[in-house]
C-alpha cells in the first residue's frame, strides 16, 4: 500500500496520525483500507480533524473523508449503513440532518468513527480543507483549496451573550426566594457558566480548527483559571447564592475584560441594575 501526502501542506503520514489513537482504532483502520481498496466507487481516502491537525490523543475519533465518483455517490448515501457494515458492527450510526451525507458511528468496542463523503466533483471546493491522504486513486489531493483562517470576534453575538446573561441573572432570585425552585436556579447557575464559556471562546477567534470535545484548548489560561475557579454548585439555597453570586462576579471583571480586549461594548446598564437587585434580595 503506498499513502500519499502533499509535501507544501502536511507534515505526517498517516501511521503517524495515527499513532496517539488507542489500539483498536487501528484495527478499525486496517478493516477500512481494506473495504475502501475494494470499492472502486471510492476515489479518496482522507484523515481528517484532529489527526490531520497533528492534535489527536487517546480520546480523538477516527475521522475521514471520503470522495466518491459522482454517478455513483447518490447510491452510495442511499447505502451507506451497508457499507459502514461491512466495517465494524455498530451500537448507534447516524446521519447529521442537512447534510448530504456525513454520519457518525460507535462501534461495538466503543470506538468513534466519523465521515464526511464528498461527490469527486466537489472536492476542489470542500470546506474540509486540512487532510492527510491515505488513499487518491485520481489526484484529487492537489485540488484542495488551501485552509483559510476562520472569522475573528463576532462583536454582536459578545454583547448578545452578556445581555443575555444578566437577563437570566435578573429571574435567579424569584426563583430562589418565591418559588423555591432549586433545580430551575440550579439551571440557571450552570448556563451563566456556559454563556461566560462563550463568551470567552468567542473572544478568543479565531482559533484553529477543533472538535467539539476541546473545551480548555479553547480558552486562555487566566480564563480556564477563573471558570475553574468557580464553586461548586448543588441544590441547596446556600450553595445556589454563593456560585451565582461568584459567577457574576466573574462575568462583570473577567468577562467584561475579556469583551473590552476585543472592542465590544458591555452593557453596563442592564449588568448593574441586576447586580444591585441581587444585593438587595439574596440575603
Amino acid at each position: 500500500m503506498t499513502y500519499i501526502h502533499a509535501e507544501v501542506e502536511l507534515i505526517m503520514s498517516p501511521e503517524e496520525a495515527l499513532r496517539p489513537l488507542p489500539e483498536p482504532y487501528h484495527r478499525h483502520f486496517a478493516r477500512i483500507l481494506e473495504v475502501v481498496e475494494s470499492d472502486r466507487r471510492i476515489r479518496g481516502l482522507w484523515l481528517s480533524g484532529s489527526l490531520a491537525r497533528g492534535t489527536a490523543d487517546a480520546g480523538s475519533d477516527l475521522d475521514l473523508v471520503l470522495a466518491v465518483a459522482d454517478e455513483e455517490f447518490d447510491a452510495f448515501v442511499e447505502g451507506w449503513r451497508d457499507w459502514l457494515a461491512r466495517i465494524t458492527p455498530t451500537l448507534v450510526a447516524k446521519a447529521i440532518p442537512n447534510s448530504k451525507l456525513v454520519f457518525y458511528a460507535l462501534a461495538e468496542d466503543i470506538c468513534r468513527i466519523d465521515a464526511v463523503i464528498e461527490p469527486v466533483s466537489k472536492v476542489a471546493t470542500s470546506g474540509h480543507r486540512t487532510r492527510v491522504a491515505v488513499i487518491d486513486r485520481d489526484g484529487l489531493h492537489a485540488t484542495l483549496p488551501a485552509a483559510e483562517p476562520g472569522p475573528g470576534p463576532d462583536l454582536t453575538k459578545i454583547n448578545l451573550l452578556i445581555e443575555e446573561f444578566w437577563r437570566i441573572q435578573s429571574i435567579f432570585p424569584a426563583m430562589i426566594n418565591d418559588r423555591k425552585d432549586l433545580l430551575c436556579a440550579l439551571s440557571g447557575v450552570q448556563a451563566s457558566g456556559t454563556m461566560l464559556y462563550d463568551l470567552f471562546v468567542e473572544t478568543n477567534q479565531p482559533l484553529p480548527p477543533m472538535g467539539v470535545k476541546q473545551f480548555a484548548a479553547r480558552l486562555q489560561p487566566d480564563q480556564s483559571a477563573v471558570l475553574l475557579g468557580l464553586p461548586a454548585v448543588a441544590p441547596e439555597r446556600d450553595l445556589l447564592i454563593k456560585a451565582d453570586l461568584a459567577v457574576c462576579e466573574a462575568m462583570a471583571t473577567a468577562g467584561r475584560a475579556a469583551a473590552e480586549r476585543v472592542g465590544a461594548e458591555y452593557p453596563e446598564r442592564i449588568a448593574s441594575a441586576v447586580r444591585a437587585h441581587h444585593r438587595a434580595t439574596l440575603t
